[in-house]
């Protein structure tokens, strides 16, 4: 009993100088969407989309990553390398030129590289999970090519499927979300 009492003593000093850093607005899964986040996120739209609608676009986000982690999707040194080198080919610019273009932008080299890899790793993710879900017939490719007659069945069958890739991605983190423990704080 004084031995608790001496405890609870050496204790309450801790708890009287905690302090509420940042509050948790979301949890889905393992991971955690903060109230500052979410204020951050907001503020990117200025105004534009609701506060409820920025923070359903933070759960997608953290399904999409958390899919992207269990299905083990990386990208190698040669792919991220050769990303830039395609980045710096189109806008025709030297590597010294697209870090000046980022500095500008007060990013960081490694903070863009992140960026190109996330965005390697979604091409990967809808390439393996959501394209083959979705289906395109031949008279579909026909169809699209009489509005469109100057491209190729290839590229009409690309476009195709990129126009319904995100409504299909939308379904399939619908099923993941069914699955996932999402739990939205007050």
């Amino acid at each position: 009993m004084i031995l608790f009492f001496f405890v609870s003593l050496l204790v309450m000093p801790l708890r009287a100088s905690a302090e509420t850093v940042d509050k948790i607005a979301a949890i889905v899964g393992d991971q955690i969407i903060t109230s500052s986040d979410l204020e951050k996120e907001t503020k990117l739209f200025k105004g534009k989309k609701m506060q409820g609608e920025v923070l359903e676009q933070l759960i997608h986000d953290a399904l999409l990553k958390g899919e992207i982690e269990r299905l083990q999707i990386a990208v190698t040194t040669d792919e991220l390398s050769q990303m830039i080198g395609g980045i710096l080919a189109q806008n025709r610019m030297t590597l010294e030129q697209l870090k000046a273009e980022i500095a500008k932008k007060q990013i960081s080299f490694e903070q863009y590289k992140k960026g190109v890899s996330q965005n390697i790793k979604m091409m990967k993710f809808m390439g393996q999970v959501i394209y083959p879900r979705i289906k395109v017939t031949d008279e579909e490719i026909e169809n699209y090519r009489k509005t469109n007659p100057q491209i190729t069945s290839e590229i009409a069958r690309r476009r195709l499927y990129e126009g319904r890739g995100q409504e299909e991605l939308r379904r399939y983190l619908q099923e993941v979300r069914q699955k996932t423990y999402v739990d939205i704080l007050p």
